[in-house]
């Protein structure tokens, strides 16, 4: 059963049970009046009600409340309380009408009670606004916290994976190879790729928790991720950025930019004995923070080798997802079979 059938099937059991309980009151309170008629006058005032609830549901989504417009809200729910009252009796005494004619005004005394059902119809109206309000903020307090809460795994999982990723066998064999080629040769090189190396694995232990941290911090950990790769790859691999200026203090999610190099470096770098290329360029366009991260690799390459990657990429996707819900913009682009690409845009976020 969905939330939507959930939500039906409650509301018509708690009017089912104010008809009933509206009957009983009619009951006791007029002896003259028949327990089937009293259900039947009940059932037509309250279901017609339930009826026109339904309008009000569709309200209460499309008018939530902000305390900076709490004078407004009040006012239009006041003047839709009339309204909504008067519609109700209105259609009420219809149906009535319809079945007994102009008696019913008479067997009610229509004069003395139109005045308590219209200031009843009023203060149910504000009854069933704040049953509804209540169920809005209340899924949406839930979703939000299983955003979060998927939010956490996920990024939990990012960051375990680039950390495994940095110190599996693969990466390390071929980091200590490369260190351990340069210790006779170019021992200055091999401390400082031992330095990298150990600098990487710090940095990435201390995103851990974070789910966004400053592009300073994201540009820092990228290229001590790209002086190992460099040092590995030497004049193969030929690293462009075109990064606009005053950027750094902009937040960006946690691991965005590392997986999307990984990447490019182990499909467009180590799948090729020729040179390679990789650019990332990052620019602001109005409040919007635009990311294109692109790399050359070889016509069979690509997607053939490219499952792994698209694991990554989803895992991108479905982060950025659960951080800014419908406000970015995800694509992975072949403008050219030797080329690979992949843009993303950001709401741009200064701290």
């Amino acid at each position: 059963m969905t939330w939507k059938q959930k939500i039906a099937k409650n509301a018509f059991l708690l009017w089912t049970g104010w008809v009933l309980f509206y009957a009983l009151i009619m009951y006791f309170q007029v002896p003259e009046i028949p327990m089937v008629s009293a259900i039947a006058s009940s059932m037509t005032y309250n279901y017609t009600y339930g009826l026109l609830s339904i309008i009000i549901w569709h309200i209460c989504k499309r008018v939530p409340y902000t305390s900076s417009k709490a004078v407004s809200f009040i006012a239009l729910h006041f003047v839709l309380a009339v309204l909504f009252s008067a519609m109700w009796l209105t259609l009420a005494y219809t149906w009535w009408y319809l079945f007994l004619g102009r008696e019913v005004f008479d067997l009610v005394g229509f004069k003395n009670i139109i005045g308590w059902q219209f200031i009843s119809g009023v203060t149910i109206y504000f009854l069933v606004c704040g049953i509804f309000y209540t169920i809005i903020y209340y899924k949406q307090f839930r979703d939000k916290e299983l955003r979060e809460t998927e939010l956490k795994t996920l990024t939990r999982d990012a960051e375990l994976q680039a950390l495994k990723m940095q110190v599996n066998p693969h990466f390390l064999f071929n980091s200590l190879n490369s260190i351990n080629a340069l210790i006779t040769k170019n021992p200055d090189r091999a401390r400082k790729m031992m330095t990298l190396l150990s600098d990487l694995l710090r940095a990435s232990l201390e995103t851990q928790g974070k789910s966004k941290i400053r592009l300073g911090e994201e540009l820092r950990l990228l290229h001590q991720f790209l002086a190992i790769e460099k040092i590995r790859f030497g004049d193969r691999m030929d690293v462009q950025e075109d990064i606009e200026s005053g950027l750094s203090p902009c937040m960006v999610p946690a691991m965005l930019l590392q997986p999307l190099l990984e990447n490019s470096v182990k499909h467009g770098i180590a799948s090729q004995r020729c040179k390679g290329w990789i650019s990332l360029h990052i620019r602001a366009a109005g409040k919007k923070l635009r990311i294109c991260v692109a790399n050359s690799v070889k016509q069979s390459s690509w997607p053939d080798s490219g499952s792994h990657a698209g694991t990554g990429l989803d895992n991108i996707r479905r982060r950025l997802e659960l951080i800014y819900e419908n406000a970015f913009t995800f694509s992975v682009s072949s403008p050219s079979p030797s080329e690979f690409k992949v843009e993303i845009t950001l709401p741009l976020e200064q701290t």
